[in-house]
């Protein structure tokens, strides 16, 4: 009896033995498949591309590169479309008032016979055959001038009579010919316009240019008065000479226009 009761003991204690190895087993394969599991997703994450951002010395000098090209490239951009406007709007309004001037005649007669002392000139010979937005007037450095408007943002300043003032009386005097309605100031863009700038004579060739209107089949054309025909005076020589030194600089419309409408490489002025 006691022999078969330690026989049971010893069975109960192998067998107690024999679950601790199967749980121990166990636990070694479950340890060994979390560390496979763990080398694997350490070995994809360094497949992965890293991601590396900028440094601030990087940025900065990225911003400071773009910065040299715009501050090179932006100017001759503007300057570009500058000549662009002016080259146009130069061309238009040359063939504009040259067709105005056509029709003009079908209702008042050849040209060589208009009566440019007549008071009523402008109002006559040219308003009706324009598209104008809107008419101002001045009287500056001698004249008065009908200023005129028109919708694509240029003006043109016309000279209507002479006007003279007594120093010591003030008494002005006003003379309808020597002159008026022959000279024309043209400004491209409206907005460069300056009553005092203009007395001042400032901008020709610049932002504001020259037209001449005789009775002759010349028609509204850029400012030739005493040009050479061998244009031997059209950049230096006389005062209305295309260049820095000049006052008038009434040939730079000259020039630009047997360029054909195109302002010249060699331009002495940036336009606008």
């Amino acid at each position: 009896m006691l022999k078969k009761n330690t026989q049971l003991k010893v069975a109960k204690k192998l067998g107690r033995l024999e679950d601790r190895l199967i749980n121990y087993s166990s636990s070694c394969e479950i340890s060994q498949d979390s560390q496979s599991d763990n080398s694997l997703s350490s070995y994809l994450l360094t497949l992965q591309p890293s991601k590396k951002a900028f440094t601030l010395a990087e940025v900065l000098i990225t911003l400071g590169i773009i910065g040299v090209v715009a501050s090179m490239t932006i100017p001759v951009l503007i300057q570009k479309h500058n000549n662009q406007v002016v080259e146009t709007r130069l061309k238009k309004i040359y063939t504009i008032m040259n067709q105005a001037i056509l029709m003009s005649e079908a209702q008042n007669g050849p040209v060589e016979l208009w009566n440019f002392s007549d008071p009523n000139f402008w109002d006559t010979h040219f308003a009706p055959y324009l598209n104008i937005l809107k008419t101002e007037s001045l009287r500056a450095n001698g004249y008065d001038y009908k200023l005129i408007y028109f919708p694509d943002g240029s003006l043109l300043l016309a000279s209507q009579n002479k006007v003279t003032e007594d120093e010591e009386t003030g008494e002005v005097t006003i003379a309808y010919g020597g002159g008026t309605n022959h000279d024309f100031i043209f400004y491209p863009n409206a907005k460069n316009f300056n009553e005092d700038g203009f007395k001042n004579k400032e901008g020709f060739g610049i932002y504001s240019f020259m037209f001449l209107f005789e009775n002759s089949k010349k028609g509204f054309s850029p400012y030739y008065y005493n040009l050479q025909s061998d244009l031997s005076n059209m950049l230096s020589g006389f005062r209305h000479s295309c260049n820095k030194d000049e006052p008038d600089r009434g040939y730079c419309t000259y020039y630009i226009y047997q360029n054909g409408w195109k302002i010249p490489k060699n331009y002495p002025f940036k336009v606008r």
